[in-house]
């Protein structure tokens, strides 16, 4: 369960496709992870998990609109 927040910034996303089904969701997650803190700072600072409405996104919460923004036009 993600951690609660106070972001209203959100974006939802779907899975990282890669070549692996059974790591797809580690591999998706270290590549979002790692992407989200070189371009819009630390966890809980900045972005944070989000309850994803569909099992097949990823949901993160956003402190600033310009984050989701840039971070849809990568991974939408």
């Amino acid at each position: 369960m993600p951690v609660k927040h106070g972001f209203i910034h959100i974006a939802d996303v779907l899975w990282p496709a890669t070549h692996d089904p059974q790591l797809d969701w580690v591999s998706g997650l270290i590549s979002l992870e790692d992407w989200l803190v070189a371009y819009t700072g630390p966890k809980y600072s900045r972005w944070a998990w989000n309850t994803a409405k569909d099992a097949y996104y990823l949901s993160v919460a956003f402190k600033y609109d310009k984050h989701r923004t840039l971070f849809l036009l990568r991974w939408a």
